[in-house]
């Protein structure tokens, strides 16, 4: 079965295993259907191994530290404060504690790289979309891959990452942000609106999203360079607005960057329009940015376009961004598959005659809208 080796966990600033630690199999659930190895290193959990290579199209892999304590008889997980109880070592058991430092998971031709205990990710396939594994033996090779091309600027990159502690970023509206698309290419954004900052206001708004939301736009770049400054940036074109939680800039895995005040013309909003989610008012709402309007008693014109939608991870495919940049236009992106959200977004063309009867029902002029091209 599986698993890496401690030169291939070097790459990945992964713990290495100790001769000393002991290997054990852990008691899986009966719906559990991977593999679970604990290492142990005395009656301490040192490391965990959870795999699954041999269901085509269920592989996983994952490897993670987990801190947690065993009885003397490695029988029994011991509770973290005095007032718990001792629980049976077993895979769900052990699953229920929170990981610390790196991790590694491969599941279903998607990868991430983790700090967990600065809940921040070195690394992910959501953005990558070169990157599609199918069947174990392509993640073997993908591994192999990714330490080929480990240098020492690699190295010493992921290193550093892997010692990073959980901090809480400040963030507010016209900030400038970077992120990482990939091992080597970095992509860059703005938040638009803060949709909690009206909350806290007391601005109504249609509060259809999960979480804390926050309106943002990924700028029309990718590059290697990570020191780009908001006066270059501003210069460039934009992917359509749309809106994500604001897990990744409070915990500091989007870097702030610098912040300028923002223009009328950089105002690009998503759309939400649909029936009220109040228990027994009927109304219809259109939402666009803080333009919030309230239609009693009328009748939902179309449904499917309330776009409550929301995740941690930006709404981007670098195939797609890479074909926009080439085009100058955002077209590629309106005509992507990759998320039902873009299909669904009112401002899509393919939607023109229904954003018009809709403005005109809620009373306003195409001109107020800001352009998404």
């Amino acid at each position: 079965m599986f698993e890496l080796t401690n030169e291939q966990r070097k790459c990945f600033a992964l713990p290495l295993v100790s001769e000393a630690w002991t290997r054990i199999e852990v008691k899986p659930h009966p719906c559990d259907m991977f593999y679970t190895f604990a290492y142990l290193d005395g009656n301490r959990v040192a490391k965990v191994i959870r795999v699954l290579d041999e269901q085509e199209g269920h592989e996983f892999y994952q490897e993670l530290t987990i801190d947690a304590e065993l009885n003397d008889e490695r029988t029994m997980l011991l509770p973290k404060t005095a007032k718990g109880k001792p629980v049976q070592l077993t895979a769900s058991n052990l699953f229920k504690r929170t990981p610390v430092g790196m991790g590694l998971s491969y599941k279903q031709s998607y990868i991430t790289i983790d700090n967990y205990s600065s809940n921040q990710t070195f690394y992910h396939t959501d953005y990558d979309d070169t990157v599609r594994l199918k069947g174990f033996a392509m993640f073997e090779q993908w591994v192999k891959d990714w330490c080929r091309e480990t240098d020492e600027k690699q190295y010493q990159r992921i290193q550093s990452f892997s010692m990073r502690k959980r901090c809480h970023q400040k963030y507010r509206e016209g900030d400038f942000f970077r992120f990482r698309i990939n091992r080597t290419l970095y992509g860059y954004g703005r938040i638009l609106l803060d949709y909690s900052r009206m909350r806290k206001a007391g601005i109504e708004f249609w509060d259809i999203f999960m979480s804390k939301p926050l309106c943002v736009a990924v700028y029309h770049i990718a590059t290697e360079n990570d020191q780009l400054q908001p006066d270059e940036l501003v210069r460039l074109k934009r992917l359509p607005s749309h809106m994500i939680m604001d897990d990744a800039l409070f915990y500091g895995d989007f870097t702030i960057i610098g912040h300028l005040p923002l223009t009328e013309s950089e105002k690009d909003y998503p759309i939400h329009y649909g029936d009220s989610i109040r228990t027994g008012e009927s109304c219809v709402c259109y939402q666009q940015g803080e333009c919030l309007i309230r239609l009693p008693n009328a009748k939902q014109l179309y449904p499917g376009f309330r776009s409550s939608g929301i995740g941690w991870h930006l709404l981007l495919r670098l195939s797609v961004l890479k074909s926009c940049i080439a085009c100058g236009s955002n077209e590629p992106y309106w005509q992507a598959d990759f998320d039902y959200r873009i299909k669904d977004d009112l401002r899509n063309p393919i939607h023109r005659d229904a954003l018009e009867r809709i403005r005109a029902q809620v009373g306003l002029t195409r001109g107020a809208t800001p352009s998404a091209e």
